[in-house]
């Protein structure tokens, strides 16, 4: 009896275990990604919400770069849904598309590890001939990799490379008074919204457009004030110094470099990148149930 017990035990967690692994969906997002921070069209000027202003630059795509990842779907019911996924992407700003004369710029490869959750407005199931359709929104938390580069002009070697912003503490970071460097590894809270299309039995296809909120503003390598030339020069070196302040390299502003304490950035506002794309996912394929 006891054996008999423990095998119908067995029989039913291995059902129970089956019907569970039918709620997953795996895919891909492919799309582009930009950035929003301190390289943006309203650094200048001298409006109010300043915020705002900046926020506004989500909706400039100049810059934008490939976005790719992988992410799982846990569907609870046709209304609730738990999304884990993995982007990688490339972000990247340029005051010379603004004639902003700071002639700052910077590149930099973006990982991002995210939870989120999705409502669906409308009953929705990938192979359902009843629910095919739904907008829906979605939220969550996410942790991600950032490491800003810049090309400058090297004043020892007098050639442009490729250098990393954060070790250079272009900000006076590490010096007497001011904070310590910034962290390459940040969270960002995503939101956003999408709409859903079931594609035949098992594929779903969708559209998907999500804000993520920093809280870093160090994305671009830009935050506070300009720290003077030689003291930089003293401290940190001469790359650190050139990549500091780059208004000289423009024409006749030749030997120019703003005073000490000049405002480089704007640190009441946190920077913020945004992806967009399709997603293409696939449920698990177990026994013919039929999908209403």
């Amino acid at each position: 009896m006891r054996k008999a017990l423990c095998l119908i035990s067995l029989v039913l967690a291995c059902f129970s275990a089956v019907a569970q692994l039918s709620k997953w969906e795996f895919g891909v997002l492919l799309g582009g990604s930009n950035y929003v921070g301190d390289i943006n069209s309203s650094f200048n000027s001298n409006k109010k919400n300043a915020q705002w202003n900046q926020f506004e630059s989500s909706f400039d795509f100049y810059n934008t770069n490939f976005l790719g990842g992988i992410f799982a779907r846990y569907n609870i019911n046709s209304r609730w849904t738990i999304n884990a996924g993995l982007n990688f992407t490339r972000i990247e700003g340029e005051d010379a598309h603004f004639n902003n004369p700071r002639n700052l710029n910077f590149h930099s490869n973006l990982n991002e590890l995210n939870l989120m959750c999705e409502f669906n407005f409308f009953s929705y199931q990938t192979g359902s001939r009843l629910h095919r359709i739904t907008p829906y929104l979605f939220a969550g938390i996410a942790g991600f990799y950032f490491n800003p580069k810049a090309i400058v002009n090297n004043p020892i070697t007098l050639e442009q490379e490729e250098v990393e912003l954060r070790p250079l503490n272009t900000e006076g970071q590490g010096m007497e008074g001011y904070p310590k460097a910034y962290s390459r590894y940040g969270f960002a809270i995503p939101f956003g919204l999408g709409m859903k299309f079931s594609l035949g039995k098992y594929v779903c296809i969708g559209l998907q457009w999500g804000f993520r909120k920093t809280f870093t503003d160090y994305l671009d390598d830009i935050s506070t004030k300009y720290v003077d030339h030689e003291t930089l020069v003293n401290w940190g070196g001469e790359l650190s110094a050139e990549a500091a302040d780059r208004t000289h390299e423009l024409s006749g502003m030749e030997g120019y470099y703003h005073p000490h304490n000049t405002a480089r950035g704007n640190s009441n506002t946190k920077d913020w990148y945004n992806f967009f794309g399709i997603t293409i996912s696939t449920k698990l394929s177990l026994g013919s149930k039929k999908c209403l």
